[in-house]
This record gives C-alpha cells, sequence and structure tokens, in this order.
C-alpha cells in the first residue's frame, strides 16, 4: 500500500469512528475487527506477536506498531524497513523522534507519541512536535487533555489524537470536545462506542 493511501486511509477512519482500538496480544485484532474498529496500535509483545496481528488482521485494517516496546526490534532504520518491508504494518507509534523520517521515507504513517506529566513536560513534549514532521501526535495520558486544551497549540501541531487511562464513554466525550480526532483506548468495553449523530437542523425555526 502506498504511504499516501496509508495515510488518507488512516484519518478517514478516525474521522468517522473516532476510535482507536489498542492491543496488546494477536488475538484481539479480531475483537477490533468485530467492534467494527478498522485501526489497530499493537502496543506490547515481540516482534513475532506484531507479524501474528499483522497475519490475523482482515484486509483494510490498519496495524500500528509502537515501536518503543517491541522486544526484539532494533529502534533504527533497520528495524523500520523491517517493519514496512517483511511485516508489512502500516505505521508505527514511538517516542523517539530520530525515528519519524526514516519510517515515512519506508512508506510509513509515523506518529510521536507525547507525554504530558507536568509544565516542563508539556513544553518538553512541544517543543519535540515542532522538531518533526510527523503525521500526526498522540498525546497521553488522554484523561488529562481536556483539562489543559487551553495550553495545547492545536493548530501549530500535526494532528492530534490521545490515549491513556481512558475507562468511560464520558472521558471519550470529554476528550472529542477537544481538537483531538480519536482516543486510542486498549479498554475492550469501549471498542463498540460510536460518536452520538448530531442533531438535523429545525427547518422550522
Amino acid at each position: 500500500m502506498r504511504a499516501r493511501s496509508r495515510k488518507a486511509d488512516f484519518f478517514t477512519a478516525i474521522r468517522s469512528q473516532r476510535l482507536i482500538a489498542a492491543v496488546k496480544e494477536p488475538a484481539q485484532v479480531a475483537q477490533a475487527e468485530a467492534a467494527g474498529l478498522r485501526v489497530v496500535f499493537h502496543l506490547v509483545g515481540t516482534i513475532y506477536d506484531v507479524a501474528e496481528t499483522v497475519r490475523r488482521r482482515s484486509p483494510g485494517t490498519l496495524v500500528f506498531c509502537h515501536v518503543d516496546l517491541i522486544q526484539g526490534l532494533a529502534k533504527d532504520e533497520v528495524g523500520m524497513r523491517l517493519l514496512a518491508h517483511d511485516f508489512g504494518v502500516d505505521g508505527i507509534l514511538t517516542t523517539r523522534r530520530h525515528l519519524i523520517k526514516p519510517a515515512q521515507d519506508l512508506g510509513l504513517v509515523a506518529i510521536l507519541r507525547l507525554f504530558l506529566m507536568d509544565s516542563e513536560g508539556l513544553r518538553t513534549a512541544l517543543e519535540m512536535a515542532r522538531g518533526v514532521r510527523a503525521d500526526a501526535v498522540e498525546i497521553l495520558p488522554a484523561v488529562a487533555v481536556p483539562f489543559v486544551a487551553h495550553r495545547l497549540p492545536f493548530g501549530e501541531l500535526p494532528p492530534a489524537i490521545s490515549g491513556g487511562l481512558v475507562e468511560r464513554p464520558e472521558q471519550v466525550e470529554a476528550i472529542l470536545r477537544t481538537p483531538v480526532m480519536a482516543v486510542s483506548t486498549s479498554h475492550q468495553p469501549l471498542w463498540t462506542w460510536r460518536p452520538r449523530p448530531e442533531p438535523a437542523p429545525d427547518l422550522d425555526a
């Protein structure tokens, strides 16, 4: 799949579903697909687990690999080439900004993860985001986003998603009232959540 097609498919999926399944084992990809989700973030395990997740996915499902936490994967250009050419993943998640461009050059969608632990962490995260041209950023933890959204220069950042510590529908709804495009979660009961349709305009008003 060409890089432009992967990126377009990713944004199309998250605009419509607003939810991303974060999985920790290959068997969960089928559960995510059964819930109707088309984007899967493989978070932990080994390179063999990633290969199995890709093997189990259905056509049209996009698999992203959190490269920082995968055992047996080199955190360099060779590792990115392995993911792109041998494993067939669609994108990566990473806190390592030096991996963003090599991944993109290989046709992968590259998402930079940003942790907002305190004010200094926020400043560092924003500097990192401005220093690379990631396809998107993932802001963590998601539950903090509604409280600090006024401090986040969304217009200066790549498109934003968010994840971490999300367990309830009302949390998802609060996060998506900010400029965040989608929420990633490993909490399976949320995988069937969908945004409420916008009310039809009152034409008689």
